[in-house]
Order: C-alpha cells, then sequence, then structure tokens
C-alpha cells in the first residue's frame, strides 16, 4: 500500500480524534479563559453528587434564625440594591452571561432585508442616520458554481498534506488564526472573551445569510467531488469558516495594533500573518471538499466588514459599506479563485480590487456605541499594551 493510500485510510481515524479534541480545546479555553471556572463547578458537582456539602452544611449550621433586614434611621438601607443596569457589574457576571448580553447589544441593531432578485441586504440602525446599509450580498448563478467545479477538483490533490488541519479545524479555527500572538488562554483570557463576543454574534449572522442565500454545496453538483469531512446540512455560500476566520483575524489586529507598531520597517507583522492564516482556513474548506472558492471570497468579505463593525460599536467611528457581486460571464465561463491580495483591495482607500467582486457601496456607517462590548475591549486590549503604551 503507498504511503497515499496508507494516508488516506487513517482519515476516519484522525476526524474521530480531531472532533473530540477540537471540541476539548474549545471547552478548555472557554473555561481558563473565564478564569478555571468549568474545573471549580465540576469539582463542586462531584462533591454535592457524593453527599459531602450535605454533611458538612448539617455540622455548621446549627439552629436557623431569620435574618431581619433592617433600614437604617436616614431612610438608607444596610444592605441595598445591586446597581441597576450597571456596566459596573459585568465583572462580577459569569462569561457566559456577559457573552449572552454582548451578542444581543450587537445583534439587535442589524437588519436583514432583500432588495428583490438574490440579493440580501445587512443594515445597521444604530446610527443617528438611521438605518444604513453595511453589507449587500449578491448571489451568484448557478452557471458560476459550475464553472467553480474544476477548481474545487484541483484542490482536492492537497488533501493529503492539509489533512490534520483541516480535521482540527473542523470544530476549532481560534487557536490558529491566534497562532501569530501566541494566544494564550489565561495571560489573554479577555481577549479571547471578546473573540466569543464578536465571533459569536457573527456566527449568528452567519445561519441567517446562509438561510437566505441557500447555496448547493460542491457534492450535489458532482458525484466526484467526494467530501474528505462530513458536509455540514446548511448553504455553502457563503463561507462560515472564512467569515469567522477572517473577524477574528480582524478583530485581533485592531487588539495587537500597538505591538505591530513596534515592529521594523519591512517585518511581517501580526497582521499580515493572521490574514494569511485567515486565508488558509478559508481554502482548507475548498480542499476539503465542502465549499467552492467563490464561497471564501464572499465569506472573507463579510467576515472581515463585520470585525470592523464590531469594532467600530466599541471603539467609534465609522466602517465602508460593501458589497459582493459576481461579474461572471455564462459565455466565458472563467472560474476565479479565492485571492488575498484582492481582499485586501477592498479594504485599503489606496488600492483597487481587480477581480470585480468587491465593490464600495460609497456608504459610510457610523453605529451607536456598544457599552458593555466597550467594556469588554479596554480589558482586551490592556492585556497587550502593559509596559508599551497608554491605552488611548
Amino acid at each position: 500500500m503507498s504511503i497515499r493510500s496508507t494516508s488516506m485510510a487513517s482519515m476516519a481515524s484522525m476526524a474521530s480524534m480531531a472532533s473530540m479534541a477540537s471540541m476539548a480545546s474549545m471547552a478548555s479555553m472557554a473555561s481558563m479563559a473565564s478564569g478555571g471556572a468549568g474545573a471549580t463547578s465540576q469539582q463542586t458537582l462531584a462533591a454535592a453528587s457524593s453527599g459531602a456539602l450535605i454533611g458538612s452544611r448539617d455540622g455548621i449550621v446549627g439552629r436557623y434564625t431569620d435574618p431581619v433586614y433592617t433600614p437604617a434611621a436616614d431612610g438608607s438601607v444596610g444592605l441595598p440594591h445591586l446597581p441597576f443596569d450597571s456596566i459596573d457589574m459585568l465583572e462580577f457576571w459569569e462569561s457566559g452571561v456577559r457573552l449572552s448580553s454582548i451578542h444581543l447589544e450587537i445583534l439587535t441593531e442589524l437588519r436583514f432585508t432583500s432588495s428583490g432578485g438574490d440579493t440580501l441586504i445587512i443594515s445597521d440602525r444604530s446610527g443617528t442616520a438611521g438605518e444604513m446599509p453595511l453589507l449587500e450580498i449578491a448571489r451568484p448563478s448557478m452557471e458560476e458554481f459550475f464553472a467553480q467545479l474544476p477548481l474545487v477538483h484541483a484542490y482536492s490533490d492537497l488533501r493529503v498534506d492539509r489533512a490534520q488541519e483541516i480535521l482540527a479545524q473542523v470544530g476549532e479555527i481560534m487557536s490558529f488564526i491566534g497562532q501569530p500572538i501566541s494566544l494564550h488562554p489565561q495571560r489573554h483570557k479577555n481577549t479571547i472573551e471578546f473573540l466569543f463576543a464578536a465571533v459569536g454574534a457573527v456566527i449568528e449572522v452567519q445561519k441567517r445569510v446562509k438561510a437566505a442565500l441557500a447555496v448547493r454545496r460542491p457534492f450535489e453538483l458532482s458525484a466526484q467531488i467526494q467530501p474528505m469531512i462530513t458536509t455540514p446540512a446548511h448553504s455553502a455560500f457563503p463561507s462560515g469558516h472564512a467569515m469567522e476566520a477572517f473577524c477574528m483575524a480582524e478583530v485581533l489586529a485592531q487588539i495587537v495594533a500597538p505591538l505591530d507598531d513596534l515592529m521594523a520597517p519591512g517585518s511581517q507583522t501580526r497582521r499580515q500573518q493572521m490574514m494569511l492564516q485567515a486565508a488558509r482556513v478559508g481554502i482548507n474548506r475548498t480542499v476539503a471538499g465542502v465549499h467552492y472558492p467563490i464561497d471564501t471570497m464572499s465569506g472573507a468579505l463579510v467576515g472581515r466588514t463585520l470585525g470592523l463593525y464590531v469594532m467600530s460599536r466599541a471603539l467609534g467611528g465609522s466602517v465602508a459599506g460593501q458589497r459582493f457581486e459576481s461579474p461572471f460571464d455564462p459565455a466565458a465561463p472563467d472560474a476565479v479563485d479565492f485571492s488575498l491580495t484582492d481582499l485586501n483591495a477592498a479594504f485599503d482607500p489606496d488600492a483597487t480590487s481587480t477581480s470585480g467582486y468587491y465593490h464600495a457601496t460609497g456608504t459610510d456607517v457610523a453605529p451607536a456605541p456598544a457599552p458593555m462590548l466597550a467594556w469588554l475591549l479596554e480589558r482586551a486590549r490592556k492585556e497587550w499594551t502593559a509596559g508599551l503604551v497608554a491605552t488611548p
């Protein structure tokens, strides 16, 4: 049996192991990012289930005495309520409660509409200018997805080389995007929680976008694609992994910008490395056979724009509106592959995107501040600016 055949035969085993490993990794990172609360609660439950806590309470409580609530003479109270709807209370809540509150803070200001045809519009309605379109995503034609199939097939040659990455990234990509900055679950726990806040909201947006645009997966168009992993049971377009990866890369790049500012001219920056890693994550999904390159093209634009939107909700400022629309001509059906250079040009006012897929709408969206999101970002930034510069 050849080395290639042996490697292919081991993929099923690797997939099972990678799935469990990624779940454990995410659980561990989430637990450590919240101060190890997961481990503490598990220990407490174990003690309670054994009856140890029941017995220890019986040994110390004694005869129960009703506590008495006594207002002070000046009309104030000895033990007041906690502050009402106060940002100051966020640090006392567990991370899951904070994240749910922040997700709602972000998502309630987004609106999804269609403009006729196959175009979905994501608008922000929090700013003083009223509802403003942030993203416009036009679904490509079926002819273009068929034209993309040879690229999907060609990428399959990389499956053995990238199998470990692909299988690990089925359930967890944060460790990959965070690799260039050595993201650490204890040292950078606020940064990780901020990523969960940003990407968690993006995942919900992703579901709504996929539900609207509804594109068949590559295996539905060709019996010879045969993905190396289980194909997700939702729309191929846009790529969710690309959305999440580029959102993470944009958010982290802004958080660690003070470190990049200290780099010598000509050095590879952390932003560049994280964007390269995000591109690799997206391309790996095409290698796996579950996405077309155009899925990564659109997902990267949407994810990076949403990353900018999240940061503008926390820091202020505006975000340039973006539109994804294909110039595909069935009479000259040349398939276009994903290009990070072209994507970067779409976000550079001094550059020109040449693929014809990325279009600035000319609209600047200035969303309203999100106080809870800003609170968490301030703590995340301090993890990278200590001893360097003062956080503005």
